[in-house]
């Protein structure tokens, strides 16, 4: 009979070394691990009161801002339209009879236009949509698509 307690034995040296190899990989791998954990925690604490020192900077500016100022905050209001402007445009671009256009969308249109561009636009013509060109050429781009069909 073999003996295999003989050959499959390790030393009480072999084992030692062994387990001192891994205990100190675990030992550094842990260390690492609470270090970076510190250096975290720490960035988060530096962080938090940054972020305080900010929040407590600008509420100081808005108290100095709203001592300073106590008069209610005033809406903005588009350029007025001097009525000869006004006249201008709905003569020369306003049709009552032939347009289904209100008045009033013809003057938020012209209002639009000078309030955006300024004085360097002119509104030739204002109409309508028609919405049968659109009509038609999403159904021309539907029927050239090929669907399968049940049946």
């Amino acid at each position: 009979m073999i003996n295999t307690f003989n050959t499959l034995a390790i030393t009480w040296d072999a084992f030692m070394k062994a387990a001192t190899y891994q205990l100190t990989g675990m030992i550094v791998v842990f260390g690492c691990l609470v270090l970076l954990w510190i250096i975290l925690e720490i960035s988060g604490a530096v962080a938090t009161r940054q972020e305080a020192k900010r929040k407590a900077e600008a509420d100081a500016a808005r108290a100095a801002a709203a001592a300073a100022a106590p008069v209610a905050p005033q809406p903005a209001v588009a350029p007025e339209l001097a009525p000869a402007q006004v006249a201008a445009i709905a003569a020369g671009i306003y049709d009552a009879a032939a347009s289904s256009i209100t008045p009033e969308v013809v003057a938020a249109i012209a209002a639009a236009v000078k309030v955006t561009v300024g004085n360097e636009a002119r509104i030739l013509d204002i109409q309508p949509v028609n919405t049968g060109y659109a009509q038609s050429g999403r159904t021309a781009i539907m029927n050239s698509h090929s669907f399968p069909t049940r049946g």
